[in-house]
């Protein structure tokens, strides 16, 4: 290996007939490789006392520009301490070091999160459904799957907030979802690898727009219209859980999913599993109108499911419920839930209406509702039937009559 002096000047003029490694004796531990062509790139050596091996670590091309010598030499100082202090591994060593302190890739990391969220919870909260892992996973690998290899607590968190900020500009929704995925994912790590890593999200927080302030949702088509598109679909467990919807503001995935031992027709009510935030389960009067309904689709219920509504595909030998609803040429799925609260705001309580919709109560909500955290079945009972009335003046229908409920005794 010859010996020459790092200098620009020897440099610029240094050539080799095939690659040779040059060293300077006033500078131990830099050398400087020169190719065929001409290619001059500065490495540095030491001996690494933790894996016992001497490691080469490149800095970069020499530079026909400024001081380039010396900026190499100021260089061999930091790279010889790192790799005397065990920072400097080959990208092999890394992914042993990150497996054996159980750090996974963001990926990974959501993959974990995504099993212990739809697995049952020794805290008793209510599982992920597979609907929202199908999104989280959809909105991971439409906006963050860049940085899917990358090891959780090396991710470039400011990139990733940047890049969250600039997406809610034009799609606030989309922006919105893949923070919460983000933020999850990450804070499920800290407490899973006792780990201090800081959260994704966004920064600026753009306001989200509904269907009817962005105008998608059309307030002024007429209600009939729609009523009279969804009389059409052949599948009536499909036009049942239109109307269902319609009528009483559920969530879409949460009724679509419901079983029979959670309908009581004899009482008129619906019971949901724990809702977001909530740490019981909702027991929920439904109007006359919607007895209805419900009666008739134990008429025509499958016998080979517990499903109120079961799917026609079989798969594996076993029915599933309804999957999400296709949309139809007016009416989106979700518009019904906007329909039905823009009535149920003129003629129920705020805080009765919020229960019925399956809505997450607020303090006021709460303190309206009194010792028990819960709307009477009486004061359910009454703005369910008036929701409903209101519906079918729409719809250019005579209300059906308001049958009292029954007394609840103690």
């Amino acid at each position: 290996m010859p010996h020459i002096k790092f200098t620009d000047s020897t440099l610029k003029s240094l050539s080799a007939d095939k690659t040779t490694w040059f060293t300077d004796p006033s500078c131990k531990g830099l050398r400087l490789c020169v190719t065929k062509s001409g290619v001059k790139t500065w490495y540095v050596n030491k001996w690494d006392p933790t894996s016992q091996k001497t490691r080469s670590v490149k800095l970069a091309q020499w530079a026909n520009k400024g001081p380039h010598c010396r900026w190499a030499k100021e260089r061999v100082g930091k790279i010889a301490h790192d790799i005397s202090t065990g920072n400097v591994r080959t990208r092999e060593e890394h992914e042993v070091s990150q497996a054996e302190l159980g750090i996974p890739t963001f990926r990974n990391a959501l993959e974990q999160y995504i099993e212990h969220r739809t697995t049952a919870r020794q805290s008793g909260r209510a599982r992920m459904m597979e609907g929202t892992a199908y999104e989280y996973r959809g909105s991971f690998n439409k906006h963050l799957a860049r940085w899917a290899d990358v090891h959780v607590d090396e991710l470039p968190i400011l990139e990733i907030n940047q890049y969250l900020n600039n997406l809610q500009i034009d799609t606030p929704n989309a922006a919105h979802l893949a923070a919460s995925v983000a933020g999850a994912t990450v804070r499920f790590i800290n407490r899973l690898c006792a780990l201090a890593l800081p959260i994704p999200s966004l920064l600026d927080g753009t306001r989200m727009k509904s269907r009817v302030q962005t105008g998608k949702l059309d307030m002024s088509l007429p209600w009939l219209d729609r009523k009279n598109e969804i009389d059409a679909i052949k599948n009536e467990h499909i036009r049942l859980a239109w109307m269902i919807t319609w009528y009483t503001g559920f969530r879409g995935r949460s009724l679509r999913a419901l079983t029979w031992d959670k309908v009581d027709l004899d009482a008129g009510t619906v019971t949901f599993d724990r809702l977001k935030r909530q740490e019981i389960e909702r027991e929920i009067v439904i109007a006359d109108d919607v007895v209805r309904l419900f009666k008739r689709l134990h008429v025509i219920r499958e016998d080979d499911c517990d499903w109120v509504f079961p799917s026609r595909r079989m798969v594996g030998g076993t029915r599933g419920h309804l999957d999400v609803l296709d949309r139809l040429l007016l009416t989106a799925a979700g518009d019904l839930r906007h329909l039905w609260m823009s009535t149920a705001r003129e003629v129920a309580p705020r805080h009765v209406h919020r229960w019925l919709a399956q809505q997450t109560m607020t303090d006021d909500d709460l303190r309206m509702l009194g010792h028990y955290g819960e709307p009477s079945h009486d004061e359910q009972k009454r703005s369910a039937e008036a929701i409903a009335s209101a519906i079918n003046t729409q719809f250019k229908v005579a209300p059906s009559s308001v049958i009292e409920p029954k007394r609840q005794h103690a």
